[in-house]
């Protein structure tokens, strides 16, 4: 998948930092010591390490092998890593069952960490110059005079001099270093035409063509950064540490987001249900309030008749009761020695010649058509003698009234 192209590429310049914008449509525009305010306005940022704090081997290694430990490996043979110091690895080419890869070591620096918290992706300032049809590339950078060699238009090395010059002392360590990747198969060739980006005098100029033996082509116009596909990101430490702490707190973020979401939505269920469940109860209590003269005429018609029941009902009338349970006696050795009807509850006790004629009266007085009103319960028979039984029972009406009623 193609990453997102950059908003804003934020370069060190000559003198000062440089703010490249790439506009959907329209040219590159550019803002020399951009404040806070207008970095922390750019989603997209990359920020283009200095020279000088990037430490840049091109290495020779096995196809298969992990470019990143190998140049780990290497640069701390050579004691070239600073304490803390980030490792990074480009690919640039195979030839001969060999890759050539650009080993890099980024330190954290203090006139280009401020820029870390505003920076999305980072980049080193070498790769982002167009060296056209040139060899390399020379540059001022924040003061500091800086080279790169390149081969079929790839950066395989750069270095920031410590110079504020193109002199003797430059030139010295621009041939060395060329020298040297030939000898180790890095560049074709030592170089046979410069490509200067900057403002430099035109004696420098003509004494660094004189002294390098070489072709230079002079842009001395601000010229936009051409970005790599892709970027190395070649963060220095404290900007991994940032990137971490920004990654977990988007993470939280977006947790934090979902648990609002979810809990916003059950609280809408709630409230939603709390006013359909509002709006019920207001219904039934008005229809609650439209019905409490039909409940209280319907209270007092019943209240009434439970007066006159005993009156006018002949099912609930004492002797009428004792007269249906005298029909159901199973024969002479049953009697019956008390039946008492009082508040809906009809208590029967008597006494038998045995255990079997007390449950024969029992059954039939539960299924007595005359007294299929009551609800009938009946406690074990208990021995009063030689061939005679004690028995009770019970029947409970429904709208018989309790002790506390």
């Amino acid at each position: 998948m193609k990453t997102q192209p950059p908003e804003a590429v934020l370069r060190p310049g000559a003198a000062e930092w440089e703010l490249w914008k790439f506009p959907p449509k329209g040219a590159p525009t550019c803002e020399f010591a951009p404040s806070d305010k207008v970095l922390s306005a750019v989603p997209r940022l990359v920020l283009a390490m200095p020279a000088r704090d990037l430490v840049a081997v091109p290495l020779w290694i096995s196809p298969e092998a992990d470019p990143v430990e190998l140049a780990e490996l290497e640069l701390t043979s050579r004691h070239l890593l600073r304490r803390n110091a980030a490792v990074h690895a480009i690919r640039l080419e195979t030839r001969d069952e060999r890759a050539l890869i650009l080993a890099l070591a980024s330190s954290d620096d203090a006139k280009s960490s401020p820029f870390f918290p505003a920076a999305r992706s980072f980049e080193a300032s070498a790769r982002l110059w167009d060296p056209g049809d040139a060899d390399a590339v020379i540059w001022r950078e924040l003061g500091e005079i800086c080279f790169a060699f390149f081969t079929s238009r790839r950066c395989v090395f750069f270095s920031a001099t410590g110079e504020t010059s193109p002199g003797p002392a430059f030139c010295g360590v621009f041939s060395r270093s060329a020298l040297r990747l030939k000898a180790e198969g890095v560049v074709p060739r030592t170089p046979a035409m410069l490509r200067v980006f900057g403002d430099f005098p035109e004696a420098e100029l003509a004494s660094l063509a004189g002294t390098l033996r070489v072709d230079l082509e002079f842009i001395a116009a601000p010229t936009p950064p051409r970005l790599p596909d892709p970027l190395s990101n070649p963060a220095p430490p404290i900007a991994r540490i940032a990137e971490s702490r920004r990654v977990v707190r988007n993470k939280l973020a977006k947790v934090g987001a979902f648990i609002a979401a979810a809990y916003l939505a059950i609280v809408a269920v709630l409230a939603a249900d709390f006013v359909l469940r509002s709006r019920d109860l207001g219904k039934l209590q008005t229809e609650i309030a439209q019905l409490a003269p039909v409940a209280t005429e319907a209270r007092q018609t019943v209240t009434e008749w439970r007066e006159f029941r005993h009156a006018v009902d002949p099912e609930s009338y004492a002797l009428d009761q004792l007269a249906a349970i005298a029909r159901e006696v199973p024969g002479e050795q049953v009697r019956l020695t008390q039946v008492a009807l009082e508040n809906g509850r009809l208590l029967i006790s008597g006494e038998a010649a045995d255990v079997a004629q007390a449950y024969a009266l029992f059954e039939k007085v539960k299924v007595s058509p005359a007294l299929q009103q009551y609800d009938w319960t009946a406690r074990q028979p208990q021995l009063a003698g030689k061939s005679k039984v004690r028995f009770e029972m019970e029947g409970v009406r429904p709208d018989a009234k309790t002790n506390d009623q």
